[in-house]
């Protein structure tokens, strides 16, 4: 800010000579201005007047909030109303449960319908599931080309994770456009590496620190596939992996569950699946159930 813009001759030479800032002025008491600048209270106080009222901002209400960027949805009706319309930009969202739950088919969808917008698959289980996603690509986008904006890495070590995240991750959003990212699974390259745990905390927040801050800057959602580990608490059978820095690292936790609920469809019988929103920074948890068809996920 330019004082000398804004405050009369006469007490910017005095603010001048002592080389305050408009941030001093604004802070140190008046006491403390006082003896600094040998200025009366009177004049103190208006120049802490007309300091804050240059450097305050210009406060804003709900009208001029602009409007967010569309979300990403999953195609599953109730899981978008749950998620207010789809997987929130800039945000970094953690789906975790047992295995054959259903987390990879939610993720795949939502890569599917992103076709247009592009997205990034890490896998570091297993291989990108080509076949699933061209068949879900195929009842939803029609003749559509869908595979030109996906871009598939697979890396099992965590040091290639962090070299991926921090290094190439970057090079590719520079000139490409992607609304998604998944991660599949977070916690496969770092739960059988490690024993010592301080140094795994240490690169699993480095990792979610870099993800977020990428995720804000090029507007794309990141979503995490979290395996589970036993618990010892009676209240539930299992808890999301990689401990507390990483939970205090994502902003919405879901949880997948296989039901022991059957359903019939198109002549088959399908177990019934809830996805409980646990935690969200918007909407209270809730949870919706659904079920796995040859088409994707379906509401029911």
């Amino acid at each position: 800010m330019d004082l000398k813009s804004i405050l009369p001759s006469r007490l910017y030479e005095i603010i001048d000579r002592v080389e305050l800032t408009s941030k001093q002025i604004i802070l140190l008491s008046v006491w403390d201005l006082k003896k600094l600048t040998n200025l009366n209270k009177d004049d103190i106080l208006i120049l802490k007047h007309i300091v804050s009222q240059n450097c305050s901002q210009t406060p804003v209400n709900g009208n001029d909030i602009p409007e967010e960027t569309p979300r990403i949805p999953t195609g599953c009706k109730s899981i978008d109303k749950l998620l207010n319309g789809g997987f929130r930009r800039g945000t970094l969202t953690e789906i975790f449960g047992e295995s054959g739950a259903g987390k990879t088919q939610i993720a795949i969808q939502a890569a599917a319908l992103s076709y247009a917008t592009g997205s990034v698959f890490i896998c570091t289980e297993d291989l990108f599931p080509v076949t699933r996603y061209n068949q879900i690509c195929e009842y939803y986008l029609k003749n559509k080309t869908y595979g030109e904006n996906v871009f598939i890495e697979l890396l099992t070590h965590p040091q290639e994770l962090i070299s991926c995240v921090k290094v190439r991750l970057p090079k590719l959003l520079d000139n490409n456009k992607i609304s998604l990212l998944v991660i599949d699974s977070i916690a496969a390259p770092f739960r059988c590496e490690y024993t010592n745990y301080i140094q795994r905390a240490e690169e699993l927040k480095d990792i979610g620190d870099s993800l977020i801050n990428l995720a804000q800057k090029y507007n794309f959602a990141v979503i995490c596939i979290n395996q589970v580990t036993s618990s010892f608490d009676e209240s539930d059978d299992v808890v999301p992996s990689l401990g507390l820095v990483w939970s205090n690292m994502i902003s919405y936790r879901i949880k997948i569950t296989k039901t022991n609920e059957m359903l019939k469809h198109n002549s088959r019988e399908t177990n019934v699946r809830s996805f409980t929103l646990v935690t969200s920074p918007e909407t209270p948890s809730d949870t919706a159930k659904f079920i796995i068809t040859e088409n994707g996920i379906n509401e029911i």
